[in-house]
């Protein structure tokens, strides 16, 4: 008798064990030179491209200027009008998708710009873009699902900037299930956990109700992320941001001392009719960003809110609605007022991407500019197909009409990824599973993943800060089919695909870009957050006086890195911010009449 029931005890073990497996992700990681010589006389240029994890899929390859963000100012062009830049470098050419397999592959390019020219002899910023397009999707959880209102938040670094071993995203329940006293529930999922694992799923009761059934996204105190913050509404005229405690399986509790009696109530800053903003948005440091819009109403407001994180005040509102508000396409038989409704922050570039799914707008925003007209760095808008409303060639009323969310694509959500490649969700389109979008704006169409179908798409984020966990996020509508009328079946959990960009230099002499350099410029600080040090590279054509400059947000001079005569050439000097608090700083580089300002994160 002992032996059947060791027997059992072990068979049980067994069967159990076998069911408990972690999910593994297969990331698709790319590398190539950070500089690569180029004649640009026409013949064809080579660059060597390894997959050095994954089994290959689909890339693009891009060129873009280099270092000549300053002399683009407010740029409107394309087809309707339909791209406009300000202070970004921008895309030459884009590629058509090229196959890639694991390991060693070559990327050729014939030196010609999109308009069939030459490019000249310069300094160039080459990407590329790639992921998985021939491997079926693996499934991170049965346990999370996604709606079209429900947006993720995502945590990839602790408070200290450190990458996280395993990301983990969170989100609230959508329509239908808030119960009579207005609960909604939280949900936390960890990346590389049990897929099959029900007890793993971490929840929390919110006794607050949300606009859009439930769904707005919670924001995490970037200095505590036991907190988090809500946005909410009561009826049609009270509308609030709240910091709460995330208790684990339990009702959150929320934080009384902060704002108000616990409560940012900034009724004067939203939309009249409806606040659909996706939910509170958190930067590195002490800021929380609201988008405030009355999507498909007639309300002139479309505005991005910006809450001090460390007493709960309302800090800055920029108005958008110039972007986002046309009278026209109300009478046109569309909508007044198209969104945004998503507003997605990268805190490698510190710039947000936003979206609607009720219009055609997307935009990039530096929120650490003083001004709106300097916080949008690129706007692609109707004209270029990639994300277009209304633009089929037989309407007539509605042609071009850019606000209407009766049409496809429905893209309810749009991320970033590490250098700003732009994708979005985009049903109604066919068997595709996200449009995309270069890091200026430029449109690059729709890609479809493996077995894509023409199935609902709710949901497409993105992880990618260099860990294991690197890739898109995505649902899976392609696996599943109703027997009695052979419809796909909407799976709503998270599924896997592996993803990556990367980028560097074109150049026709690279030893002469290092060592007698043809132009000023200056790079990006490395690291960048930092805490406390960090290094700044720049490049002087000729020798003169050279200043470097911090700066805080108000625009005041906080510190001098450099004020002395330097040689032409290659230069790099270290600013140690470890008497200054943690935030963003900008630094300025001036040289006889040349002057470049970049912007910089300090961690503590």
């Amino acid at each position: 008798m002992r032996k059947v029931t060791l027997f059992v005890i072990l068979l049980a073990f067994a069967v159990s064990s076998a069911f408990a497996i972690d999910f593994v992700a297969t990331p698709m990681t790319l590398s190539a030179p950070a500089q690569v010589q180029y004649d640009f006389d026409g013949s064809t240029f080579n660059l060597p491209l390894t997959v050095t994890t994954g089994p290959g899929g689909g890339v693009y390859f891009l060129v873009f200027t280099n270092g000549k963000a300053s002399t683009i100012s407010a740029v409107q062009n394309g087809y309707l009008g339909w791209h406009y830049v300000n202070k970004i470098d921008t895309c030459l050419y884009i590629s058509p998708i090229t196959a890639v397999t694991s390991g060693s592959n070559t990327i050729t390019w014939d030196g010609k710009g999109e308009g069939g020219a030459l490019v000249p002899a310069d300094t160039y910023t080459y990407y590329v873009f790639g992921f998985d397009n021939i491997t079926s999707r693996s499934q991170v959880t049965k346990q999370a699902s996604v709606g079209p209102w429900q947006f993720r938040a995502w945590i990839t670094h602790d408070t200290a900037g450190v990458p996280v071993s395993n990301p983990s995203f969170s989100y609230a329940t959508g329509a239908g299930t808030n119960d009579a006293l207005g609960a909604s529930t939280l949900r936390r999922w960890t990346v590389g956990d049990d897929p099959e694992n029900a007890a793993l799923l971490e929840t929390t009761a919110n006794m607050t109700y949300a606009n859009a059934g439930g769904g707005s996204k919670p924001g995490y105190d970037p200095a505590d992320h036991g907190f988090y913050y809500r946005w909410s509404q009561k009826g049609t005229d009270t509308r609030y941001v709240q910091r709460w405690e995330w208790v684990p399986q339990g009702e959150s509790i929320q934080d009384m001392e902060w704002a108000d009696g616990g409560d940012c109530i900034t009724n004067g800053t939203w939309a009249t009719w409806s606040c659909f903003g996706a939910g509170v948005e958190s930067d590195n440091m002490n800021t929380l960003y609201i988008v405030s819009s009355d999507i498909g109403g007639d309300s002139d407001v479309s505005s991005v809110i910006y809450i001090d994180n460390a007493d709960g005040s309302v800090a800055n509102v920029f108005d958008i609605s110039n972007w986002w508000v046309d009278p026209q396409d109300k009478d046109a038989g569309g909508q007044m007022n198209g969104g945004p409704l998503n507003f997605e922050f990268n805190r490698f570039t510190n710039q947000a991407i936003l979206g609607a799914h009720s219009s055609c707008i997307f935009q990039m925003f530096d929120p650490y500019y003083e001004d709106e007209g300097q916080a949008t760095l690129w706007v692609n808008q109707n004209g270029d197909y990639t994300g277009d409303h209304n633009f089929q060639p037989d309407l007539t009323d509605t042609k071009w009409v850019c606000n209407d969310y009766n049409v496809q694509p429905y893209s309810y959500t749009c991320y970033p990824d590490a250098n700003m490649f732009v994708l979005f969700t985009c049903f109604d389109m066919g068997a595709v599973s996200f449009g995309l979008m270069a890091p200026d704006g430029s449109g690059m169409g729709y890609q479809a993943l493996a077995g894509e179908t023409a199935a609902q798409k709710y949901g497409l984020d993105i992880v990618d800060y260099g860990g294991a966990f690197d890739g898109l996020y995505t649902t899976n509508n392609s696996n599943k089919v109703n027997p009695d009328t052979g419809d796909p079946v909407i799976d709503a959990t998270w599924w896997y695909v592996g993803h990556d960009s990367i980028k560097g230099v074109i150049a026709q002499d690279i030893v002469g870009v290092a060592d007698a350099p043809a132009a000023f410029a200056v790079a990006q600080n490395v690291p960048n957050p930092f805490n406390p040090t960090t290094t700044i590279n720049f490049t002087l054509a000729k020798a003169g006086k050279v200043t470097v400059d911090v700066y805080n947000v108000a625009g005041q001079k906080v510190d001098t890195i450099v004020n002395a005569p330097m040689n032409a050439g290659s230069h790099s000097v270290t600013w140690n911010a470890s008497k200054f608090s943690a935030g963003v700083y900008f630094y300025t580089v001036k040289s006889g009449g040349f002057s470049e300002t970049m912007k910089m994160t300090l961690l503590k």
